[in-house]
């Protein structure tokens, strides 16, 4: 649990970050990507959707954070979210002649490994969930607490009892 909360707080800053960045200074980061605003109409979409999707993609990750059954649910939406925008990037260079300059490669290589991790992320949660925690006993009269001894994991009950 604790590394999906890492890979989406990881995320939840990379994306803040550039959705403020986005929002306050459309002109300079649209331009490093070789973009250029024309007008107000292009600058306010850049706002909105360079700056405030990924503003809200952040809070959506954030809230997801603070409770254990939303953090499948945002690592899918990252999984899902970085891989599209690593095939649309890949569909892109194939419809533009396949010249790839640093900034996307850097950004392509970003989202290849942001949709890595969180794929590991919530393998891992599911295998923490669904193996019961070892149960223990002390042993000695001081109750020393280094002196425990693993009596195994608890029968399956209910609908998880048959998928053992």
């Amino acid at each position: 649990m604790l590394f999906a909360r890492i890979v989406l707080l990881v995320q939840v800053l990379v994306l803040a970050g550039l959705g403020l960045a986005y929002w306050l200074n459309p002109y300079e980061m649209a331009n490093l990507n070789g973009m250029l605003l024309m007008e107000t109409g292009s600058v306010s979409n850049t706002r909105v959707y360079y700056g405030g999707l990924q503003l809200g993609l952040a809070l959506f990750l954030l809230w997801s954070m603070r409770r254990l059954e939303r953090l499948g649910d945002a690592l899918v939406l990252l999984i899902l979210l970085q891989s599209s925008l690593v095939l649309a990037r890949l569909g892109a260079l194939w419809l533009d002649g396949g010249i790839l300059r640093d900034l996307d490669l850097s950004s392509l290589l970003y989202k290849l490994v942001s949709a890595g991790l969180a794929a590991l992320a919530l393998y891992r949660l599911r295998r923490e969930l669904a193996e019961p925690p070892l149960l223990t006993e002390r042993i000695g009269d001081d109750g020393d607490l280094d002196q425990l001894v693993p009596l195994g994991r608890p029968e399956p009950r209910g609908l998880t009892a048959g998928l053992r």
